[in-house]
């Protein structure tokens, strides 16, 4: 008798422990989630703004104008030489300059490709550093605002469409508005002109080797 007795009080202990610590855990404050902070930029601003990128346009500007000029004197001698096998009255004269004209011809296609290239490959390194730069000036920006997001607020430019375009009006709207990631975002959360002055200081602070040489 006293065996079940004891068994008996062992158990009704261990089922009043275990109500007491369910009781417990469910009663106890769980404290709430932090709400995380987010900053917004408006991405066209920060670009058109940034020197940075003002400072590879006068340096592809050059490249361009270069090109350009260069392109322009080819043509010139090639129109020249043109003129020449046209009034040329030796048939093997003609003949010379006409083979000379098509290896020229060649050559400028050529050439004009290469050059395409360059001025392609230039732009691509612009976009690449500046988005590099934005990135690391933007985490810091975050890191000193107690930000744990920055995101583009692509909300922030009106549907275009245009006839021009070889799509149907309603489509170029709807595909607009699948791109956009962002319907609205408070002015309060807009840190672009924070983050332009961040990349700007930044550029400036650099190495003349880094980036389009400073004028």
């Amino acid at each position: 008798m006293n065996k079940i007795h004891i068994q008996t009080l062992v158990i009704a202990s261990l089922v009043a422990f275990g109500l007491g610590s369910f009781a417990w855990g469910v009663s106890r404050p769980v404290a709430p989630a932090q709400a995380s902070r987010i900053g917004s930029i408006n991405l066209a601003k920060v670009l058109d703004k940034l020197q940075e990128k003002a400072d590879w346009e006068v340096q592809l500007t050059a490249l361009q104008n270069q090109m350009r000029d260069e392109a322009d004197s080819r043509k010139k001698k090639l129109e020249a030489e043109i003129k020449q096998a046209s009034s040329a009255t030796d048939a093997a004269e003609q003949q010379r300059i006409t083979e000379q004209i098509v290896l020229e011809q060649l050559t400028l296609e050529q050439w004009a490709g290469l050059k395409g290239s360059e001025l392609d490959l230039e732009n691509s390194l612009m976009w690449q550093s500046i988005y590099r730069n934005l990135r690391e000036e933007g985490a810091k920006l975050a890191e000193s605002e107690g930000l744990d997001y920055i995101i583009v607020n692509d909300g922030t430019n009106d549907i275009v469409t245009s006839r021009e375009i070889k799509v149907p009006l309603a489509q170029q709207v709807l595909e607009q508005i699948g791109r956009r990631h962002i319907i609205f975002a408070s002015p309060s959360t807009d840190v672009s002109d924070k983050l332009i002055v961040r990349m700007n200081n930044a550029h400036a602070a650099a190495p003349a080797s880094v980036g389009p040489a400073k004028k």
